[in-house]
């Protein structure tokens, strides 16, 4: 069984993926975001929110399954990982996280060199963790 905790994370970690997940309905993806965001808010307040959560990642079987992986493995799928290789010294490096300030957002950087993004929700930098 897992912690609270550790299923709000995975919501926070799972919203930029949420496009490439439910590719074939951009407006679901959309939609499902907008809701993670409310329940997050409301987390703080509210512990039935991480329930609905759940219950909003286990309608899709991509993004159940997307959480178990997550979950599992306490970081991101392999497929969300970062590779670096560096000359001589080839390792998996973990990417580097970042945080909405308000904490219902997770970025993790695919690749050097890419910036992170305003959180979608406040419109906030987001914080490295």
């Amino acid at each position: 069984m897992y912690q609270a905790e550790d299923i709000l994370d995975a919501a926070r970690s799972i919203r930029p993926y949420l496009s490439e997940l439910l590719t074939p309905n951009p407006t679901a993806a959309e939609q499902l975001d907008q809701k993670l965001a409310e329940l997050l808010d409301q987390a703080s307040q509210n512990p039935s929110a991480t329930i609905l959560i759940q219950k909003q990642l286990r309608e899709n079987a991509a993004t159940r399954e997307w959480v178990r992986q997550f979950l599992e493995d306490k970081q991101l799928p392999d497929e969300n990982r970062s590779f670096q290789p560096l000359p001589g010294y080839p390792s998996i490096v973990k990417a580097a996280k970042f945080v909405c300030p308000q904490g219902d957002y997770t970025w993790y950087r695919p690749r050097v060199g890419i910036e992170p993004p305003p959180c979608p929700t406040h419109n906030l930098p987001l914080d490295p963790a």
